[in-house]
This record gives C-alpha cells, sequence and structure tokens, in this order.
C-alpha cells in the first residue's frame, strides 16, 4: 500500500489547476494536505513546494510526480518505512535504479527517473533541508544514443489517406500540424484562433505554449495554408482552434485521435513520431540546416536538433545485412 507521502504527492499534483490558454500554478501546499488528511514531514513537503513552483510545462510537471510516485512507493515497501528526505541514502537510489532494471524497464525511462531524483534531491539541498544529495554521486545507466524513429514515407500516406477517407478536415489539420510543421501535441492543443496568420504567399502560427514557455513563430507550407483557411471558413472556431465533442481539444484527445488513426491505417506510431518525422523530412529537403530546424522546433539547444542527424536503428540494420560474409 502507498505510504503517506505518496498519498500526498498525489494529492499535491491534482491542487494543480490546469488552464489551456492560463497556467495559475500550483494552489498552496496547505489545501493539498488539509484535503490528504495526512500529516507529512515539513521538510519533504517544502521540497516538494520549490520544486513545482518553478516554471516547468504541465507535460513536465506530470512525468516529475510520476517518477517521484513510482519512487516513493518503492522506497516504503523496502525499507517498511514512510519517505523522509534525512532517511534517503545513496543505497536507496543504486537499489531502485537496480529494481527498475529489473522490472525490464527501458534505460531512457530509468535515467530519467534517476534525472528527476537527482532534481529533488538537489532541490532539498539547495533549501538547506539536507547536507548532502545522496543521488549525486549515482551514475545513469549508459546507453547507445540512436536518432528516434520517425515514420517511413509509406507510413505517412497510410496515415494521412486514412484520414481524407475517414475524418475531417479538422483531424488531417490536426496531423498536418505535427507532420507537416513539427508542432508538439501539448502545442497544437493550445493554438487558438488569433495564433494563425495566414496571407496568399506565406503563413505561421504564433507558438506560445511551448515546453520551454517560449514563443516562436512556425512557418506553414501551402497545403497547410490552405487546410487552414478552408477550417476557420467552415468550422467557424471563435477562440480555441480545435475543439470535440465536450469543448476544447485536449493534449490526450489528440492523441487517442492519431492512436485510432494509426491503428486503422495498420502502423505503430505516436504523437511525438509525427514531429520527428517531420525533422527529418525537412533535413533531407535541407540537407544540414540543423539551426533552421532547432529554430523550427524551438529547442534551446542546437546539439538538441543534432540527434536527426544520427542514424537510426532501421538504417543501421540494412547496413549490417548488406555485410559479405
Amino acid at each position: 500500500m502507498a505510504g503517506l507521502f505518496t498519498h500526498y504527492l498525489i494529492f499535491f499534483m491534482q491542487s494543480v489547476h490546469h488552464d489551456k490558454r492560463h497556467e495559475t500554478g500550483l494552489i498552496s501546499g496547505s489545501y493539498a494536505l488539509q484535503n490528504s488528511g495526512h500529516n507529512i514531514c515539513s521538510d519533504s513537503e517544502l521540497a516538494l513546494k520549490a520544486l513545482f513552483n518553478r516554471d516547468y510545462s504541465d507535460n513536465t510537471r506530470s512525468a516529475i510526480a510520476h517518477d517521484l510516485r513510482s519512487y516513493f512507493k518503492w522506497f516504503e515497501e523496502v525499507n517498511s518505512e514512510v519517505f523522509s528526505l534525512k532517511r534517503c541514502s545513496s543505497m536507496d537510489i543504486v537499489d531502485f535504479r537496480n529494481f527498475c532494471q529489473r522490472q525490464g524497464m527501458a534505460v531512457a525511462t530509468i535515467n530519467r527517473k534517476l534525472a528527476t531524483l537527482k532534481q529533488f534531491l538537489k532541490t532539498a539541498k539547495t533549501e538547506k533541508l539536507i547536507d548532502k544529495n545522496p543521488a549525486e554521486s549515482v551514475k545513469h545507466l549508459a546507453q547507445q544514443t540512436l536518432a528516434p524513429r520517425g515514420l517511413t514515407q509509406p507510413e505517412v500516406r497510410k496515415l494521412l489517406k486514412e484520414i481524407e477517407l475517414r475524418g475531417s478536415t479538422r483531424d488531417m489539420l490536426i496531423v498536418l500540424l505535427m507532420v507537416g510543421a513539427g508542432l508538439r501535441v501539448s502545442e497544437v492543443a493550445s493554438l487558438t484562433v488569433q495564433d494563425v496568420h495566414i496571407s496568399p504567399r506565406k503563413g505561421f502560427v504564433d507558438i506560445r505554449h511551448s515546453k520551454a514557455r517560449k514563443t516562436r513563430q512556425v512557418p506553414l507550407y501551402a497545403k497547410l495554408r490552405d487546410l487552414l483557411t478552408e477550417y476557420l471558413e467552415t468550422a467557424k472556431p471563435t477562440s480555441s482552434l480545435f475543439y470535440g465533442q465536450r469543448g476544447e481539444l485536449s493534449s490526450a484527445g489528440i492523441q487517442q485521435l492519431v492512436k485510432r488513426y494509426a491503428e486503422i491505417a495498420g502502423i505503430q506510431t505516436h504523437v511525438h513520431a509525427l514531429r520527428h518525422t517531420f525533422s527529418y523530412a525537412y533535413l533531407s529537403a535541407n540537407p544540414s540546416d540543423i539551426v533552421g530546424l532547432s529554430q523550427i522546433l524551438g529547442h534551446q539547444n542546437v546539439n538538441t536538433t543534432a540527434i536527426y542527424t544520427r542514424h537510426r536503428l532501421e538504417n543501421l540494420q540494412e547496413r549490417v545485412e548488406s555485410l559479405p560474409y
């Protein structure tokens, strides 16, 4: 059974008020405590407050909460005690890493969990709640760095064909904004009518709710501009650009939309793979223009974008198949 600290974290995250247009941040920790019905050690509470009061995106907050919840649950089950900052040791962090490996988790997932723990405990140290960060010396797992997988051209064709035959202008537009403009799913969900700027020969969308909280302008190619114009004239959205049956379309709604069409098309993909697909297509049409792609994708560091210049696993597979022996 999850311990008191895990319960607290759940209620703490449930107390976040999420609005797609305006982020109000976290409400007071005292509210979370009152609703949880549990008493939590003040030092851990302060560390959580300091961590979640940072300017993280909603997806990042959710990932942090998930990672911490899994660690606190493991800690309580293994140590038979409620998590406490002062009772957290480097041995715990290493054993948790090994536990995740035995569970068959991907190296990237384990390293993300370790990074979350390191940041949480670093925050506690910064707040002078602990003297030493027990996770600081724990090493991440080594992994082979490959380019992320995008869709092949035949797969893109299958997906778009099924949307054309079974879907709507809205659905096609949503997918093309990711596969044809490189937007993140959260950025598509956050678009408003006011973010769209189209003229006869050019067009772009303003991205105001990016992962790094930085605004940028993303150019749109001709087909996207035409679809957007058609959609605005027929659907006549007034505020949010995309709506579902229950109101504004959320990131989760878009993920389900893509999953449904992918299953119909008989391909395996996810929303972020559409963004990867755009990146490869852009570099294929504009070789070596990493800086331009970085600007479009909204990466803070061009080194992040450089991953698209690496070989993908399927490319390496093709090359080893041609060996003469």
